[in-house]
Protein backbone atom coordinates (compact mmCIF):
# COMPACT_ATOMS: atom_id res chain seq x y z
CA UNK A 1 0.00 0.00 0.00
CA UNK A 2 1.31 3.54 -0.75
CA UNK A 3 3.34 5.84 1.99
CA UNK A 4 0.54 8.09 3.88
CA UNK A 5 0.57 11.02 6.59
CA UNK A 6 -0.12 10.90 9.93
CA UNK A 7 0.19 12.89 12.62
CA UNK A 8 2.76 12.09 15.45
CA UNK A 9 1.82 13.35 18.97
CA UNK A 10 3.19 16.76 17.92
CA UNK A 11 1.11 17.50 15.14
CA UNK A 12 4.05 16.79 12.42
CA UNK A 13 3.11 14.81 9.63
CA UNK A 14 5.45 12.08 8.93
CA UNK A 15 5.27 9.60 6.02
CA UNK A 16 4.89 6.33 7.19
CA UNK A 17 3.85 2.86 5.18
CA UNK A 18 0.35 1.39 5.89
CA UNK A 19 1.96 -1.51 7.85
CA UNK A 20 4.97 0.43 9.70
CA UNK A 21 1.80 2.83 11.62
CA UNK A 22 -0.66 0.38 12.00
CA UNK A 23 1.89 -2.60 13.35
CA UNK A 24 3.16 -0.45 15.42
CA UNK A 25 0.17 1.33 17.37
CA UNK A 26 -0.80 0.62 20.76
CA UNK A 27 -2.47 -3.13 20.68
CA UNK A 28 -6.01 -3.20 22.24
CA UNK A 29 -5.28 -5.53 24.51
CA UNK A 30 -1.65 -5.18 25.88
CA UNK A 31 -2.18 -1.45 26.49
CA UNK A 32 1.78 -1.45 24.96
CA UNK A 33 2.70 1.59 22.68
CA UNK A 34 5.17 1.26 20.23
CA UNK A 35 6.88 3.60 18.47
CA UNK A 36 7.65 3.77 14.64
CA UNK A 37 10.72 2.44 13.19
CA UNK A 38 13.73 4.68 13.66
CA UNK A 39 14.54 3.96 9.76
CA UNK A 40 11.01 5.38 9.08
CA UNK A 41 11.20 8.51 11.20
CA UNK A 42 15.25 9.20 10.26
CA UNK A 43 13.90 8.95 6.43
CA UNK A 44 11.74 11.54 7.09
CA UNK A 45 13.73 13.84 9.00
CA UNK A 46 16.58 13.70 6.46
CA UNK A 47 14.45 14.39 3.39
CA UNK A 48 16.07 17.21 1.51
CA UNK A 49 12.90 20.51 1.03
CA UNK A 50 11.26 20.60 -2.05
CA UNK A 51 11.44 23.54 -3.98
CA UNK A 52 8.59 24.55 -3.25
CA UNK A 53 8.92 25.05 0.22
CA UNK A 54 12.52 26.57 -0.74
CA UNK A 55 10.55 29.68 -2.47
CA UNK A 56 7.95 29.52 0.60
CA UNK A 57 10.92 30.04 2.89
CA UNK A 58 13.15 32.45 0.84
CA UNK A 59 9.84 34.50 0.47
CA UNK A 60 9.06 35.09 4.34
CA UNK A 61 12.47 35.75 4.51
CA UNK A 62 12.65 38.58 2.30
CA UNK A 63 10.12 41.46 2.60
CA UNK A 64 8.52 42.06 -0.21
CA UNK A 65 6.61 44.69 1.30
CA UNK A 66 8.86 47.22 1.28
CA UNK A 67 7.88 48.62 -1.95
CA UNK A 68 4.39 48.78 -1.02
CA UNK A 69 5.13 50.52 2.73
CA UNK A 70 7.05 53.47 0.55
CA UNK A 71 3.90 53.80 -1.47
CA UNK A 72 1.71 53.91 1.57
CA UNK A 73 4.45 56.59 2.93
CA UNK A 74 4.16 58.46 -0.28
CA UNK A 75 0.45 58.51 -0.13
CA UNK A 76 0.10 59.68 3.64
CA UNK A 77 1.23 63.62 1.71
CA UNK A 78 -2.62 63.81 0.02
CA UNK A 79 -4.30 62.00 2.94
CA UNK A 80 -6.13 63.83 5.38
CA UNK A 81 -6.68 62.88 8.43
CA UNK A 82 -9.59 62.96 11.01
CA UNK A 83 -7.31 64.14 13.71
CA UNK A 84 -5.88 67.82 12.82
CA UNK A 85 -2.09 67.83 11.91
CA UNK A 86 -1.67 70.61 14.22
CA UNK A 87 -3.14 68.40 17.03
CA UNK A 88 -1.04 65.63 16.43
CA UNK A 89 1.93 68.33 16.45
CA UNK A 90 0.72 69.69 19.59
CA UNK A 91 0.68 66.02 21.43
CA UNK A 92 3.62 65.07 19.86
CA UNK A 93 5.77 68.45 21.09
CA UNK A 94 4.14 67.69 24.35
CA UNK A 95 5.81 64.30 24.64
CA UNK A 96 9.39 65.42 23.30
CA UNK A 97 9.14 64.89 19.59
CA UNK A 98 9.39 67.51 17.51
CA UNK A 99 8.98 66.35 13.92
CA UNK A 100 8.32 68.51 10.63
CA UNK A 101 7.57 65.50 7.95
CA UNK A 102 4.09 66.06 7.75
CA UNK A 103 4.24 62.17 6.39
CA UNK A 104 5.11 60.97 9.99
CA UNK A 105 2.54 63.32 11.35
CA UNK A 106 -0.28 61.89 9.33
CA UNK A 107 0.99 58.58 10.07
CA UNK A 108 1.05 58.93 13.83
CA UNK A 109 -2.35 60.62 13.33
CA UNK A 110 -3.58 57.57 11.60
CA UNK A 111 -2.19 55.04 14.22
CA UNK A 112 -4.17 57.12 16.90
CA UNK A 113 -7.52 57.18 15.10
CA UNK A 114 -6.91 53.75 14.46
CA UNK A 115 -6.33 52.71 18.69
CA UNK A 116 -9.14 55.31 19.35
CA UNK A 117 -11.97 53.81 17.03
CA UNK A 118 -10.93 49.94 18.38
CA UNK A 119 -11.72 51.34 21.71
CA UNK A 120 -14.99 52.80 20.61
CA UNK A 121 -16.01 49.62 18.86
CA UNK A 122 -14.89 47.43 22.03
CA UNK A 123 -17.29 49.67 23.89
CA UNK A 124 -20.06 49.16 21.03
CA UNK A 125 -19.71 45.69 21.47
CA UNK A 126 -19.83 45.32 25.36
CA UNK A 127 -22.79 47.62 25.30
CA UNK A 128 -24.64 45.08 22.91
CA UNK A 129 -24.06 42.19 24.87
CA UNK A 130 -25.13 43.79 27.92
CA UNK A 131 -28.68 45.08 26.33
CA UNK A 132 -28.93 41.89 24.77
CA UNK A 133 -28.58 40.33 27.92
CA UNK A 134 -30.71 42.33 29.56
CA UNK A 135 -33.55 42.13 27.23
CA UNK A 136 -33.30 45.79 26.44
CA UNK A 137 -33.41 45.34 22.58
CA UNK A 138 -37.02 45.40 20.72
CA UNK A 139 -37.36 43.24 17.39
CA UNK A 140 -38.99 45.82 15.67
CA UNK A 141 -37.84 48.68 15.62
CA UNK A 142 -35.01 49.66 12.63
CA UNK A 143 -32.48 51.21 14.61
CA UNK A 144 -30.98 50.47 18.51
CA UNK A 145 -29.61 53.40 19.71
CA UNK A 146 -26.64 52.82 22.24
CA UNK A 147 -25.33 55.15 24.87
CA UNK A 148 -21.50 54.95 25.92
CA UNK A 149 -21.51 55.20 29.30
CA UNK A 150 -18.61 55.85 31.83
CA UNK A 151 -19.04 52.43 33.53
CA UNK A 152 -18.26 50.69 29.59
CA UNK A 153 -15.59 52.60 28.78
CA UNK A 154 -13.95 52.34 32.46
CA UNK A 155 -13.92 48.52 31.91
CA UNK A 156 -12.70 48.71 28.17
CA UNK A 157 -10.28 51.18 28.86
CA UNK A 158 -9.28 48.85 31.67
CA UNK A 159 -8.34 46.43 29.11
CA UNK A 160 -6.15 48.35 26.75
CA UNK A 161 -4.33 49.13 30.27
CA UNK A 162 -5.66 52.56 30.31
CA UNK A 163 -6.74 54.10 34.45
CA UNK A 164 -9.95 55.91 33.68
CA UNK A 165 -10.35 57.55 37.56
CA UNK A 166 -13.53 59.90 37.10
CA UNK A 167 -13.59 62.93 39.32
CA UNK A 168 -14.07 62.71 42.60
CA UNK A 169 -17.44 64.77 42.33
CA UNK A 170 -18.68 62.67 40.26
CA UNK A 171 -19.10 59.72 41.97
Amino acid sequence: MADEKYMNENGLGMNVSYHDYHVHQQHPRSGIQSEPSVSVVRDDIQRPLTTLQQNLIQGITQDPSNISMRDFINELEDYVPTIPDSVTQHFMRSCGCDCSDPRIIRLIALATQKYVSDIILDAMQQVRARMKGLGQTKKGTKETRYCLTNDVLESVLKEYGINYALPPYMH
